[in-house]
């Protein structure tokens, strides 16, 4: 016979073995990694370790970020919901999409904001002063139907009274196609663009600035990129959650302080025909700002609202975002 002793010992060893140790969190993250400069705290954070070393600041053993390179909202999310990936960059509006679609169910949301940008609308058109003076026969290019720059013109189409406009004027085309038809002169009469293209097209002589995006925005710049993913990983991996926004301030703070060392990196990680100096003027002119804080959610959303592009708005920015401690940019 067992003594009592002996027999609570035992019991108590049984239900530990039978729930087992907490799971531990993720040694290895995968983040889905879309083109441009818009994305660069990613690349910059992992490049430079910070990711990792923000890991072990937390008390983990480290972090391994791996980067795997996807074109485009679609793929992204897709990636995304199969957990091909743990992590991934959506622009705002794929951003907004994919918490709208997800609520109650997977529930994508913002780990931390990577760029706000400010997008100029060019022409090649010497009597177009302004939106209003587009005809259909001068298109402006988009990359899609659904990118940010699309979302803003029909809320200035709308801002004029015919929101309809837009869509007629509208043609979509990639960044490199759009700049070097603006550029030619040829097929398209405006552009829409975001760094690097815009400081590419603004060296043209034969094209000029019809407005930027803060005449739209009431003088704010837009968030234009973020990091997402799905509530579950965050959930079983807050640390690790933590230590990725906290890697994104830590890389935000490395483009500030020495772009010139950003520039290299982000021409390491995408082959562009720049040079280093052409990096470091834009991310050192104003065009774009890396911020894991949010800019203009809530009006981006309201434009897509008012597009029939979300089902629900947000009732705020923290809606769409984690709670994740950011340490006060530590």
């Amino acid at each position: 016979m067992l003594s009592t002793t002996r027999r609570m010992l035992l019991t108590a060893a049984l239900s530990c073995a039978l729930i087992g140790p907490a799971a531990a969190e993720v040694a290895k993250v995968r983040i889905g990694l879309q083109y441009g400069l818009t994305y660069l705290p990613v690349v910059v954070g992992q490049s430079a370790g910070l990711f990792d070393k923000n890991a072990k600041a937390l008390g983990l053993p480290g972090l391994d970020v791996e980067l795997t390179r996807f074109s485009g909202s679609t793929a992204m999310n897709e990636a995304l919901l199969s957990k091909n990936v743990e992590a991934g960059t959506l622009g705002t509006a794929g951003a907004l999409i994919a918490w709208d679609k997800t609520r109650g169910q997977q529930h994508i949301k913002t780990i931390g904001s990577l760029s706000s940008i400010v997008y100029v609308l060019f022409t090649n058109r010497e009597n177009i002063k302004s939106f209003k003076d587009f005809t259909p026969n001068d298109k402006i290019a988009v990359p899609a139907f659904n990118s940010p720059q699309a979302i803003l013109l029909r809320a200035m189409a709308a801002k004029d009274g015919d929101a309809s406009r837009a869509d007629k004027l509208m043609v979509t085309l990639p960044h490199p196609d759009a700049s070097a038809a603006i550029m030619s002169g040829k097929a398209i009469g405006g552009y829409f663009a975001t760094p690097p293209f815009t400081q590419m097209v603004e060296k043209n002589p034969n094209v000029h600035v019809v407005m930027k995006s803060t005449a739209i925005s009431d003088g704010q710049k837009v968030t234009g990129a973020t990091l997402t993913a799905q509530q579950s990983f965050v959930d079983a991996n807050p640390k690790v959650a933590q230590a990725l926004l906290r890697g994104l301030q830590d890389a935000d703070k490395l483009i500030k302080d020495d772009p010139k060392q950003a520039a290299e990196i982000y021409l390491k990680s995408e082959k562009v025909q720049m040079t280093v100096e052409d990096v470091q003027k834009i991310l050192t002119d104003g065009t774009v700002s890396y911020s894991t804080e949010p800019e203009g959610i809530e009006l981006f959303a309201k434009f897509m609202i008012d597009q029939g592009m979300l089902r629900k708005a947000p009732a705020g920015w923290k809606d769409v975002f984690f709670p994740i401690d950011g340490g006060n940019n530590h």
